[in-house]
């Protein structure tokens, strides 16, 4: 049977989704208080015990009545992770997506607030072995329309509570604004039907119910139409302008880039000496701001390269770019367009020899790195690359503001980039604690070489990412000689 899976998860970042599943209504029951005065009767909703969504179900789900579950087993290093496909067997299409640590998911059909509808809870996580963030998606249906609730999926800045709980600093005294969103988990317990949000540093936990809920459009008819359009016809469309400047040292300037009249926050990082210097651009992972890479760009200068950082505009809430948080080619097209304008800005910045780029690319900004090698090959010296989700990738839709479309195929266009690369993974976590996970990219650019770091998780911190500099530095004066 052909199949159109349209789930977009994201490997070890997983983005779940299940759709809201039909149940008949529990019988009513009957209770009777008694007064002095009347005797009155109330008729009240039984709760129903939540039901686990398996093989064994053989329910509808949402009207479709013929349906089959699938599973992906991914296994990296010691964890096992499982992507879990529900299947529309009359149009073979992939309607249902979660996934996540294997041993750590699930799937529910409940009434959250005993109101006789249905909703599914999806129980789901992301992150690094070290730092496990679980979280819990809602799905119900509206008018024929399944929406999506991300209770605590948020930003890092203005609601790293996520955008589905506008109420919830004021309900609980919480000053939502100070913290990241990894910093609180939240998990569905189907023995007690609540979902209970966890601050990760003290323990303090909050029940979250349903008037928080704020639900946006997770599937329609329309989307489930098959067709993906053109392949790999990327239209990076953007306008820039001339960067800002601010001195904050002779090594280190604050600098603001734009692109389609936004702001992009940045800075540039000197060697000591007159220059031009070889300039390496980085690209940040996803939903991190450049401060976070500061080590490892400060070693860079120290090695005597250039180093521009930046904060993609998204980087705070890169999803709220898109109708529903699975939605990665806007993401990446986003990005792209800054990453662009970035680098058509280089020409304007103090000390630097244009003409000599590397791009450097961690995660998701891997990702953007790799692409605009293959895009603008022409421009750019060599890609270093840093737990790179091309798996991402492999086959992205991207959808533009006018309602067209095309597909990333990055593999495709791997296959034909000559550039120097070099790709870092660790033992620890992330992609790179499975040794065959860039076996596809290794296979079909023979000038790319894998350097795997001992002891190293996804985000290559302290000591390894500033081994990883040293190392890529070595790496580039090898190219050049």
């Amino acid at each position: 049977m052909n199949r159109t899976i349209r789930s977009r998860s994201l490997a070890t970042l997983l983005v779940a989704g299940l759709l809201m599943t039909a149940c008949t209504q529990q019988p009513v029951e009957e209770t009777t208080t008694e007064s002095s005065v009347e005797s009155t009767v109330e008729e009240t909703v039984s709760a129903f015990a939540p039901i686990e969504i398996t093989e064994d179900y053989s329910g509808s789900i949402l009207g479709v009545e013929n349906w089959h579950i699938e599973t992906e087993d991914l296994s990296y290093g010691s964890i096992d992770y499982t992507n879990v496909f529900l299947i529309n067997d009359d149009t073979g299409i992939a309607f249902v997506a979660y996934g996540g640590v294997t041993d750590e998911i699930g799937a529910y059909i409940t009434d959250l607030n005993g109101d006789g509808e249905i909703e599914v809870v999806c129980n789901t996580n992301m992150g690094a072995e070290s730092d496990m963030h679980s979280y819990t998606c809602v799905f119900r249906s509206n008018n024929g329309n399944i929406e999506i609730a991300y209770p605590c999926y948020g930003d890092l800045n203005d609601n790293p509570m996520g955008e589905n709980y506008p109420g919830i600093a004021e309900e609980f005294g919480l000053d939502i604004t100070a913290y990241n969103y990894s910093d609180y988990s939240d998990r569905y317990d189907p023995a007690t039907n609540e979902i209970m949000l966890t601050n990760r540093a003290d323990g303090t936990e909050y029940e979250i119910t349903y008037e928080y809920l704020q639900f946006t459009s997770f599937m329609s008819d329309v989307e489930a139409e098959e067709g993906t359009g053109p392949s790999d016809d990327i239209d990076i469309e953007y306008e820039t302008a001339e960067p800002i400047v601010t001195d904050i040292s002779d090594t280190e300037k604050e600098v603001t880039f734009y692109r389609d009249g936004m702001e992009i926050e940045g800075k540039l990082y000197l060697p000591e000496g007159e220059g031009p210097f070889p300039v390496i651009v980085m690209s940040c992972g996803l939903m991190q701001p450049y401060t976070d890479y500061e080590a490892e760009a400060q070693a860079f200068a120290a090695n005597g390269y250039a180093t521009v950082s930046f904060s993609f505009i998204d980087y705070s809430n890169p999803y709220g770019l898109a109708p529903d948080p699975t939605e990665m080619g806007t993401v990446f097209l986003s990005e792209m367009r800054d990453l662009y304008a970035v680098m058509d800005s280089l020409s304007c910045l103090p000390g630097i020899d244009s003409e000599n780029v590397y791009l450097w690319g961690h995660s998701f900004g891997g990702l953007t790195a790799a692409y605009a090698g293959c895009d603008r090959g022409s421009e750019v010296n060599g890609l270093i690359l840093v737990e790179p989700a091309l798996v991402i990738g492999e086959e992205l839709p991207v959808e533009y503001e006018d309602g067209s479309s095309a597909t990333l195929h990055i593999y495709d266009l791997l296959g034909s980039c000559e550039l120097d690369t070099v790709i870092y993974m660790g033992t620890h976590d992330g992609y790179g604690m499975d040794p065959t996970s860039f076996d596809d990219v290794l296979a079909i650019m023979p000038s790319a070489e894998l350097v795997i770091i001992d002891g190293a998780d996804h985000y290559f911190e302290d000591e390894y990412g500033l081994q990883m500099v040293e190392d890529a530095s070595d790496k580039i004066t090898g190219w050049n000689s």
